[in-house]
């Protein structure tokens, strides 16, 4: 494993345990103490976690996620479930905002623009002589709206789409654009959304919708308040979570989609609240 990689897993064992001994993380890694001194160093002049005497800890005073290269393989095999899930419920013609995250990341490598039910002849007929099933017609064309670098890079060859970016100062840990630009942005063009796809930090019956990072809230609340159904990507980590940046009271999400993995008692709470909740 080159130290890099390490370094990734170190961070995600220390989000994941609050602290870690450099003992514990040599016999894991199987390297020497020497080298995961030399680890959670570098991580500690990136400001990533706190040094103690004899290991590390979660940065004091933290507000900000983990880098996007460490939250992406963390549940990433739920990321999965879920990412496909959620694709399933795009129909042609709609218009989506896709949130920046590891989960609507996982999303998009399912959505591909597909003709409607009306013209299911003349697929099967276009996929019998070779062919995708037929271009898409205007009015099936799918719309994605999104602020997220990663999520415009994974639709750069879907050409029968539209991608709409909403531009501004690239915050590189979270690969998403903001601040004082994508602002004026949004308030330039009302756009409304059929479907609103939002990842987030936690998600409780208590607290609602919160987020760890302050900086992409803003764009959050107003994807949520332009979509006609709010929908929910959270790994089970995530449900029952609770963060200090709050997005949306509970009464704003119309359907939660997650893993069986997640607190059985949580879900049943957030159900009580009127929230759909897909199990997959």
């Amino acid at each position: 494993m080159y130290s890099a990689e390490r370094r990734r897993d170190i961070l995600r064992l220390i989000q994941e345990n609050s602290s870690v001994s450099v003992d514990v993380l040599a016999a894991r890694f199987a390297v020497s103490p020497s080298s995961i001194r030399r680890d959670l160093n570098e991580l500690g002049r990136q400001g990533l976690v706190q040094r103690t005497y004899g290991g590390a800890m979660v940065a004091s005073g933290s507000s900000s996620e983990p880098p996007f290269d460490v939250r992406v393989i963390s549940h990433h095999e739920e990321k999965e479930r879920i990412g496909q899930a959620a694709a399933a419920l795009v129909r042609p013609g709609d218009t989506v905002f896709i949130d920046g995250g590891t989960t609507t990341h996982c999303m998009v490598s399912y959505l591909t623009p597909l003709p409607s039910e009306r013209s299911n002849g003349s697929a099967e007929r276009g996929e019998e002589k070779g062919g995708r099933g037929g271009a898409v017609s205007p009015h099936e064309r799918i719309t994605v709206v999104t602020y997220g670098l990663n999520i415009v890079q994974r639709l750069l060859d879907q050409e029968e789409m539209t991608v709409v970016l909403i531009g501004g100062i690239l915050h590189p840990p979270t690969q998403t654009f903001g601040g004082v630009f994508a602002s004026a942005s949004l308030e330039a063009f009302n756009l409304r959304f059929d479907k609103a796809f939002m990842a987030a930090s936690g998600i409780s019956a208590e607290a609602g919708i919160t987020n760890a990072g302050f900086e992409e809230i803003p764009i959050k609340r107003w994807a949520i308040r332009n979509a006609r159904q709010t929908i929910l990507l959270a790994d089970s980590s995530k449900v029952g979570a609770i963060s200090a940046g709050v997005i949306a009271p509970i009464e704003q999400l119309q359907r939660l989609i997650t893993t069986h993995e997640a607190p059985a008692q949580e879900i049943e709470a957030l159900r009580q609240r009127g929230v759909l909740v897909d199990l997959v």
